[in-house]
């Protein structure tokens, strides 16, 4: 039967001896979950997971799309859609969009998707580039990060 092992991670600067780096990221744990079919959860100390599972779960992350996971990463949305439900459309002239764009970058965010016009549920079609036109300026304060 297979048996899976989820970490407990935690942040708390009272690291207990013994505890290990998850991923060797910004996290830590002293204990795992156990997970098997048919049986309840149980909470596990190190001592009970097997080596090959410790060194998986503390073994580095390889990057992905050029971006380490060893420190926190914040997201930066820029919603750039002139029916914007979370903005009112503040980002809708390029102008401000390339400006929050700027901010966001310059606070450390990492980028998201942008999209030029939103979709309701019966999409209307938009002239050919419009969406490209509205979003790539925006996307370029992040390009290279």
């Amino acid at each position: 039967m297979t048996v899976y092992w989820r970490p407990v991670p935690m942040t708390d600067p009272a690291r207990p001896a013994g505890a290990l780096t998850l991923a060797e990221g910004w996290c830590w744990f002293d204990r795992v979950e156990r997970i098997e079919r048919g049986r309840p959860p149980a909470l596990v100390p190190l001592t009970e997971v097997p080596q090959d599972v410790l060194e998986r779960l503390t073994a580095p992350r390889l990057p992905m799309a050029g971006l380490d996971f060893r420190r926190p990463r914040l997201l930066g949305i820029l919603n750039v859609t002139p029916d914007s439900f979370s903005d009112g459309g503040l980002f809708v002239a390029a102008d401000a969009a390339i400006a929050q764009a700027r901010r966001l970058a310059a606070e450390g965010r990492m980028p998201s998707t942008s999209a030029g016009k939103a979709q309701g549920p019966v999409p209307a079609k938009s002239p050919r580039g419009r969406r490209s036109r509205a979003s790539c300026p925006c996307s370029r304060p992040w390009q290279g990060r």
